[in-house]
């Protein structure tokens, strides 16, 4: 049974509009709540006379609001700012609390794109590959010339994206643009492993041959997947499929098509998972 929330202060007559997440909050919990469920796209607009006003008057929060005021005339962080509104609201748990303050201490330098870049780049961490890649094809279209550097990190973490969800041609030409404007060699490699993935023996061997100037590369990408299949090697996974490989050869392989059957149907469960928007 989840623990009860209680509602702090009254509902507002009147929103506050969070400028950044683009929405309007009738409740210090709806404003807890955007907080910490916008964390990536709130800054330093969010310290603001006019929020703390807005606590006192339409959510008779006074004493809130004049803690809050204290803090911004101190000049303290907007992390300490947030701390003191969620942890006074008691909204959310220890960890989501923590977590939050733990972006906005990472985000105090980034600008607008940044922002959206990290909040990406944390849903990938989290495996939720398709809004993550959403985000990274918004900031394509929308990154000014002078981002050359944000968009090579854009583009090589889309790629990261499309090869988690095995759409390797996809991930292979995201990884060669981010090369191509950024010259770093984790992005070339990427290139060539998600190709490699891609292709036919014959077709990556003919594609690199026609295709890549430097030679280094393929040689550091097969001394990469000879170190991987290595690993592999003493993983359960690998383990699981000599057994099923075992069990094929026998006269009455009936188990074998079971156990097939119940990978099949929990790999299927677990991609429909990570694609989900």
């Amino acid at each position: 049974m989840g623990r009860v929330l209680l509602c702090a202060g009254k509902q507002a007559e009147n929103p506050f509009f969070v400028e950044r997440a683009k929405i309007s909050v009738y409740s210090v919990e709806e404003l807890c709540y955007c907080v910490i469920g916008n964390a990536y796209l709130i800054g330093p607009e969010l310290m603001d006379k006019q929020l703390e006003d807005w606590l006192e008057q339409e959510c008779e929060l006074r004493e809130l609001a004049q803690d809050l005021k204290k803090i911004r005339k101190r000049g303290d962080t907007l992390s300490s700012y947030a701390r003191m509104i969620l942890e006074y609201i008691g909204y959310g748990s220890r960890e989501q609390v923590q977590e939050t303050i733990s972006i906005l201490e990472q985000g105090m330098d980034l600008n607008w794109y940044g922002k959206r870049k990290a909040e990406a780049d944390h849903l990938v961490v989290h495996r939720h590959y398709s809004p993550a890649l959403k985000i990274y094809d918004s900031l394509l279209r929308e990154l000014p010339e002078d981002e050359e550097k944000l968009k090579v990190g854009v583009l090589h973490n889309r790629g990261m994206a499309f090869a988690c969800l095995f759409y390797f041609e996809r991930a292979a030409e995201s990884f060669r643009q981010a090369f191509e404007l950024g010259g770093m060699e984790d992005s070339g490699i990427a290139w060539l492993v998600t190709k490699r993935l891609a292709l036919e023996e014959m077709e990556y061997v003919d594609f690199v041959a026609d295709q890549v100037k430097d030679c280094e590369l393929p040689l550091k990408v097969e001394k990469l997947m000879e170190q991987m299949w290595k690993e592999f090697e003493g993983t359960r996974e690998n383990r699981m499929l000599f057994t099923l490989s075992v069990c094929r050869e026998e006269p009455n392989p009936v188990s074998y098509y079971d156990e097939v059957q119940k990978l099949v149907s929990s790999l299927k469960e677990h991609y429909r998972e990570i694609t989900a928007e």
